[in-house]
């Protein structure tokens, strides 16, 4: 079965909320559910505590014990031993795979949930029954990832007053959606649980051959495509195909300190529409909604595991209040961005705008009114607003191949001006950028920009495009700017700190191997050099705070094991940098990761990234550290000032 896209979660909702004619029986025969039912418990109130990850027996439905799991608010999974109890005309039954009839919506008599008294159960196929839920002992538990963090959850500020903990600037939670839905494999959560979320994708089988774009965007070569529950061959530092960011790798790393997320909606029309698999639309802004409602949905199913509505440790902020808030109470602030190659439909063909001012005026005002408070003007290709900073290499001959279908011509460069240089691409001379700078609608892009009070994230800009928006932004007195993955010139980030702006760096290796270059041709290839760049350029007139990206979802390679780590190595379990979190080696399924031998595979290894920085740092490993876990207050500092500005 394939991971939950967004037209099947938009089905499964309305499937499982139907009322079908035919009632499931009051109880089952013993050749559908065996097992007799121990005696009975007190009553479970649905309403008043967390039904998920109970044992239960369920009178009035089927006989027996089960584990509940939450697939969404108010529905359940009732589960025994590697089998699902699924509705059926006339009838349930015990299935190895789920299905819609397996998701439970359970309500209660009078509208009113659990309450101590029978509640109403309805599956897909059948009308309702009352149930009442007991509590039960001896159940075999629902199939999950490992957290393996010991400690609550650090609540509140520090003695200085300052919100602590760190802040991933760039992430794609919803990047299943990308691509046409297809290209990625696997989900954040899938309401059938991990078994249906992690799975490796159809046309991967067998051993991964098929699977052109594994090998052209990853590593040659074929790999195990089990998933849950071995993942002998992904996920991986270097696999760029498969999900990484599961919502239990979130939770172990919001529990290790991360305190703000900016998940940036991302898609890339003309890729999409080459690729020969798809489920998805591939219009830009029809993929920015879509993935901003499967985020809502990512929140609801944390809300559900945690027992309710706004239960979950997952938060959207459209502010820095918000922000701020939850930041203090302990949970993770998610913030939202766009990251397209036509924001608004702004594709420029042969050097003619396929978008107006009006376009524009009304795509910034229905992504204010979703949330949205970041904005890169260009990604992958020239558009009507401005020139893009190259990839670099053969990956940047590959997107200069999509820039010829996008536009009607390739790259167009010239000799570098200034001291500031674009991305090195194969096929041109070195010190070459990009001709196109920033467009009249781009500067008119700009000023609604500031307008709105949103920001501009400068990455993935040319030159002369970022050094217009700069100065514009200088000219304005205006602090809304944000580098938040590395894909700006260095030099920038003095003119982004000094105007009250937020810097994250690409989570690069903590070291890097023998001749590894640098990701985006003027930077260090590892992140510790990076850090000593950035904290160079930082303004004595703001606090200072250290964001990093890893890309994760966004097809960016992440940072890959130490080659000191034998000598020097993460040694487990180490403490976080609350001072008494205490992390563990991550353990999903049969499958223990390590960060000395696995590098950051997934987002769930985000704080053993975070330590193999410190020990790699050595005498800098405090300061380091420091500044990265002072990058919450940092960032609500930035947003404070951005709605502050007149």
């Amino acid at each position: 079965m394939r991971q939950i896209g967004a037209g099947t979660l938009l089905g499964m909702r309305r499937v499982i909320t139907m009322v079908a004619a035919i009632a499931v029986a009051a109880t089952l025969p013993a050749t559908a559910v065996s097992s007799a039912a121990p005696e009975p418990r007190p009553v479970v109130d649905l309403a008043g505590s967390d039904a998920t990850g109970r044992c239960t027996t369920l009178d009035g439905l089927a006989p027996g014990r089960f584990q509940l799991k939450a697939a969404g608010l108010g529905t359940y999974l009732a589960y025994r031993d590697g089998r699902f109890l699924t509705g059926s005309p006339g009838k349930a039954r015990l299935t190895t795979e789920p299905s819609p009839a397996s998701i439970w919506r359970v309500t209660g008599q009078g509208g009113q949930t659990g309450h101590g008294g029978p509640t109403r159960w309805q599956s897909a196929t059948g009308a309702a029954t009352l149930v009442r839920v007991r509590d039960a002992a001896g159940c075999r538990p629902f199939p999950e990832a490992q957290v393996n963090v010991a400690g609550a959850p650090f609540k509140g500020t520090g003695t200085d007053g300052n919100l602590r903990g760190f802040v991933d600037s760039h992430a794609h939670l919803t990047s299943w959606q990308f691509l046409g839905g297809k290209l990625h494999c696997g989900a954040p959560f899938s309401p059938y649980g991990i078994a249906v979320a992690l799975r490796d994708c159809p046309d991967h089988e067998p051993n991964g051959w098929p699977a052109v774009s594994e090998h052209i965007l990853s590593r040659p070569g074929p790999h195990d495509t089990s998933g849950w529950p071995t993942f002998t061959g992904w996920p991986r530092y270097d696999s760029l195909t498969h999900e990484q960011t599961y919502y239990r790798w979130i939770e172990r790393a919001w529990r290790s300190g991360l305190r703000v997320v900016t998940n940036y909606y991302v898609q890339n029309r003309v890729l999409c529409e080459r690729y020969p698999l798809r489920n998805q639309p591939c219009d830009e802004m029809e993929s920015v909604r879509i993935q901003h409602r499967l985020l809502h949905r990512l929140q609801d199913y944390i809300d559900a595991q945690a027992g309710g509505p706004g239960k979950g440790f997952f938060r959207i902020a459209t502010s820095a209040a918000q922000v701020r808030s939850i930041v203090a109470a302990g949970r993770l602030a998610v913030t939202l961005g766009v990251e397209v190659s036509e924001p608004f439909g702004c594709r420029s063909v042969n050097d003619r705008p396929h978008c107006t001012r009006a376009d524009i005026d009304r795509g910034l005002d229905e992504l204010k009114a979703m949330g949205v408070r970041q904005l890169i003007l260009t990604h992958k290709f020239d558009n009507a607003l401005g020139g893009t900073r190259f990839d670099q290499g053969t990956t940047g001959a590959a997107v200069n191949a999509g820039q010829l279908l996008s536009t009607g011509h390739p790259w167009q460069v010239e000799p570098c001006r200034t001291a500031q240089h674009d991305n090195p691409v194969l096929g041109y001379p070195r010190g070459r950028c990009n001709i196109r700078g920033l467009t009249p609608l781009g500067a008119y892009t700009v000023n609604a920009v500031i307008a709105r009070r949103l920001a501009i994230d400068v990455d993935h800009l040319s030159v002369k495009t970022a050094t217009a928006v700069l100065d514009l932004a200088a000219a304005h007195r205006y602090p809304g700017l944000v580098s938040s993955h590395t894909w700006t010139d260095k030099t920038n980030y003095r003119r982004i700190l000094g105007a009250g702006g937020f810097v994250g760096l690409f989570a690069t290796p903590a070291e890097a191997e023998h001749g590894e270059t640098g990701r985006h041709g003027d930077l260090p290839p590892d992140f510790l050099s990076a850090w000593r760049v950035l904290r160079s350029q930082r303004s004595a007139r703001y606090f200072f705070g250290v964001g990093f990206g890893p890309d994760m979802g966004g097809l960016g390679k992440q940072a890959h094991p130490r080659p000191s780590a034998k000598r020097s190595p993460v040694r487990y379990p180490f403490t976080a940098a609350d001072g008494h979190t205490r992390i563990s080696r991550q353990v999903t399924g049969r499958r223990v990761f390590d960060v000395n031998t696995d590098g950051t595979a997934h987002y769930g290894l985000l704080p053993d990234w975070i330590e193999s920085l410190r020990i790699e740092a050595g005498r800098d490993g405090p300061t380091l550290v420091a500044d990265l876990f002072s990058a919450a207050e940092a960032y609500a500092r930035y947003w404070e000032r951005l709605e502050a500005y007149l």
